[in-house]
C-alpha cells in the first residue's frame, strides 16, 4: 500500500541528460522521464498505448516521446499528436502524464492526483552542486519493503553492530548508547542526538562532540547535518542545539523510492564542507559509506525473506530506539488513510 499524493524521487538530475528518455517504476506504476534539447523537463506513463511497449525505449523529438515500436508521437500533454500510416488519432491513444520537478539535484514525480501537486510539499536538501560542499552520490536496488528500510535510518543504533567494522568504527561507536529526541514534523519527524566523547577519527585520538540530527519526511527522505566540535560542547550548550562553528561538517541526503512492494531503490549521497576537507579524502569516506549500505541491504532482504514467511499477526518487541520508527510508520498509515477517505468520499 502506497501514498500517491505524495512527490517521490525518480532519478539523480544527472542520470537524464538533454534529449534522451529513461524509465522508472515508481510504486507499482511505469514512468517515462524525458528532457527537451532545451532542457524542459516532462513524465508521462512508460506505456504506449497502443501495444503496451515501453515509450523510454523511443526518442525524444522536439517537446515530445515517439514510440520506438510503432512511430506514435505523444506531447509532453499526454496527447497523441501522430500516428503513422492514421489520417486521425484514434480514441484511446493518449498517455498519463505526471508532475515532475527537478529539485537539488534529484527529479521528483508525483504520483497522485496532479491538481495536489504542490511543490512546497517537495522537502529541501543539499543537491550535488553547491560549492559548499563536496559530495559523492550514488543508489542502489534492495529486495524489500520500502518500509523496512525507512525503519532502518530511522533508528540508528543499528550502526554499531551491522557496521561495526565500517561506520561504527568509523564514527567511534555510541549509537545505540542512548535514545535519541524524537520530534514530530508535517509528514515526518525530526531524530537530534550528541555523541560525545568520542574520538575524532580511527587516526586521530583526540576527543570530540559531535550534534547529528536529520529531518525524515513522508515518504522516506533523509536529511542529515552531523557537526563535531571540541569535547566539552554538547554540556556547554545543555545538550541542545549547539550554535558556534563546527570543527567538521558532513550532510547527507538519501531518499527511498519504493520500485513495487518487494523492490525499492534508495538513492544516497554524502558531502563535506568543502573548505574543511580535501576532495581526495571524500573518496575513502564515500567508499566506505558504500560498504556501510551494503551491509544494511544484506540485514534487510534477510528480514524481508522472513518476515513473508512469518505470521503477520506474531507480535514483535518493542524496545526504546523503536520510537522514531513506529511514529513514522504511525504517520504513514494515518496519511495513506485519508487519501483513502478523500478517494472514497469523492466517488460517492
Amino acid at each position: 500500500m502506497f501514498l500517491k499524493n505524495c512527490w517521490y524521487v525518480g532519478a539523480w538530475s544527472h542520470e537524464l541528460a538533454a534529449g534522451n528518455v529513461i524509465g522508472r517504476t515508481i510504486i507499482g506504476e511505469p514512468v517515462a522521464l524525458y528532457r527537451t534539447q532545451e532542457g524542459a523537463l516532462h513524465a508521462v506513463a512508460d506505456r504506449c498505448p497502443h501495444r503496451w511497449v515501453p515509450l523510454s525505449l523511443g526518442r525524444v523529438e522536439g517537446d515530445a516521446l515517439r514510440c520506438g515500436y510503432h512511430g506514435l508521437v505523444f506531447g509532453p500533454d499526454g496527447r497523441c499528436q501522430h500516428i503513422p500510416g492514421a489520417d486521425r488519432i484514434v480514441p484511446g491513444a493518449n498517455v498519463r502524464t505526471f508532475p515532475v520537478e527537478e529539485r537539488d539535484s534529484w527529479l521528483w514525480v508525483w504520483m497522485g492526483d496532479p491538481a495536489r501537486a504542490d511543490p512546497a510539499l517537495i522537502p529541501s536538501a543539499f543537491g550535488l552542486n553547491d560549492p559548499r560542499w563536496t559530495m559523492r552520490a550514488d543508489q542502489i536496488d534492495y529486495a524489500a519493503n520500502y518500509m523496512l528500510i525507512n525503519d532502518n535510518l530511522l533508528d540508528l543504533s543499528h550502526v554499531d553492530f551491522v557496521h561495526e567494522k565500517t561506520l561504527g568504527a568509523a564514527t567511534d561507536y555510541g549509537w545505540s548508547d542512548e535514545v535519541p529526541r524524537v520530534k514530530p514534523l508535517n509528514r515526518g519527524v525530526r531524530i537530534e542526538r550528541w555523541l560525545t566523547g568520542r574520538r575524532q577519527s580511527q587516526t586521530n585520538p583526540n576527543l570530540v562532540d559531535t550534534w547529528s540530527t536529520y529531518d525524515y519526511l513522508a515518504p522516506g527522505v533523509f536529511i542529515m547535518e552531523n557537526k563535531s566540535y571540541p569535547h566539552g560542547m554538547a554540556e556547554r550548550c545543555g545538550f541542545g542545539e549547539p550554535g558556534d562553528k563546527p570543527m567538521t561538517y558532513r550532510v547527507e541526503q538519501q531518499a527511498v523510492a519504493p520500485i513495487n512492494d518487494r523492490e525499492t531503490r534508495y538513492f544516497f549521497a554524502t558531502g563535506f564542507d568543502a573548505t574543511n576537507l580535501p576532495g581526495h579524502l571524500v573518496e575513502g569516506i564515500f567508499s566506505l559509506v558504500m560498504s556501510a549500505f551494503k551491509e544494511d541491504r544484506a540485514i534487510i532482504e534477510a528480514q524481508q525473506l522472513l518476515w513473508d514467511r512469518t505470521d503477520a499477526s506474531m507480535a514483535k518487541a518493542f524496545i526504546p530506539s523503536d520510537k522514531a520508527p513506529a511514529m513514522f510508520r504511525r504517520i504513514m498509515d494515518s496519511l495513506i488513510r485519508e487519501e483513502e477517505a478523500a478517494g472514497a468520499a469523492a466517488a460517492a
